[in-house]
């Protein structure tokens, strides 16, 4: 499988301000399937800059993408996500979770092959959500907050 992994891609305080960012914007977030709450961003407005810029950076290092939408989910106790492929966007190149909490159990973020990544703060994981088939196991106690970022070439559009 090939993948990347950064611990510390995030430092406790961006972790924190991103924690902050969320519940206080809380009211603006919409119901997704299966309970999930995403706060969405405009990748086009000067929001977050320190966060697009990091992931922008490390995506175009990896396979030369940018980011095409991005938003911080919470996931509260007995969500989780059965195995699936990012095919929202046909152009979608790249798909990245940054991990902003693990005060939860369960929640491991898995592959059809049976690697699994527990979520520690401020660990990034970037892969091909196309390619490989991923999952997030059911929260059992507690809420998960992450970052979901999708990328793609501009040669794809």
């Amino acid at each position: 499988m090939i993948t990347e992994i950064i611990d510390e891609f995030l430092s406790k305080e961006e972790i924190k301000l991103l924690l902050n960012h969320y519940r206080e914007r809380e009211s603006e977030v919409f119901f997704l399937n299966n309970n999930r709450y995403p706060l969405f961003f405009d990748t086009h407005t000067g929001e977050l800059p320190f966060l697009r810029n990091k992931l922008n950076n490390k995506s175009k290092q990896i396979d030369g993408s940018e980011i095409d939408w991005f938003h911080i989910v919470k996931w509260p106790s007995s969500n989780g996500q059965q195995l699936h492929f990012d095919t929202h966007e046909s152009t979608t190149t790249l798909t990245s979770i940054i991990y902003l909490n693990n005060d939860f159990e369960g929640g491991e973020t898995y592959f059809e092959d049976g690697t699994m990544f527990k979520p520690k703060p401020g660990r990034a994981l970037y892969f091909d959500g196309n390619y490989y088939k991923h999952g997030v196991k059911p929260i059992i106690k507690g809420t998960r907050y992450t970052v979901s970022t999708w990328y793609y070439k501009n040669d794809n559009r």
